[in-house]
């Protein structure tokens, strides 16, 4: 585990999306319904960035095509493909990514914890 503190509960909820950098990697930080979320930025389809995005219900939607990945596991069911997340956990009134917990799903998540 490598967690690393992307800033305080009330400035990550404020700025709802952001960016930071992690050994040259673009990690987006979403915040949505008091949860957070970390994914690769770019974007798996078409490398549109992610944070240019609209989070609507419980996906995050690419300003390239469309492709609407859900933000707990980075699912995209229409084309059964998974953009990278990372876990977050809150530590007091800090917000942390797990810089090393980078995964994708290879095939969709169990059906009750999919929406699509």
């Amino acid at each position: 585990m490598n967690w690393v503190d992307v800033g305080g509960v009330a400035e990550v909820t404020r700025r709802r999306k952001f960016v930071f950098e992690h050994d040259g990697t673009p990690i987006v930080v979403l915040a949505h319904n008091g949860q957070f979320y970390a994914l690769d930025n770019i974007c798996i389809h078409k490398q549109r960035e992610l944070v240019r995005g609209v989070i609507l219900g419980d996906r995050i939607i690419c300003p390239g095509h469309q492709w609407a990945y859900q933000l707990e596991t980075g699912w995209e069911a229409k084309m059964e493909r998974c953009q990278p997340t990372y876990d977050v956990r809150l530590n007091g009134d800090r917000v942390e990514v797990d810089v090393a917990s980078w995964r994708v799903l290879e095939t969709a998540p169990a059906a009750s914890d999919e929406r699509g």
